[in-house]
């Protein structure tokens, strides 16, 4: 193997750590996982959304 190819496969290994990390965990904390999932992606939209809403009342007022 040579040393890109090495590198390429600590790249890809670091990225599948955090799923990995996440099904393990999913396993010995239970349900209470998916509440904490569900609960992060829905703050995660309504701040998404306040940010694009301030976005386009930014731009509509600059452009008068």
């Amino acid at each position: 193997m040579n040393k890109n190819m090495l590198k390429d496969m600590a790249a890809e290994g670091a990225k599948a750590a955090p799923p990995v990390t996440m099904v393990t965990m999913a396993h010995m904390i239970g349900p209470a996982l998916s509440v904490v999932l569900t609960t992060v992606t829905i703050l995660y939209v309504v701040l998404q959304s306040a940010w694009l809403l301030w976005r386009w009342r930014r731009e509509a007022r600059d452009s008068k």
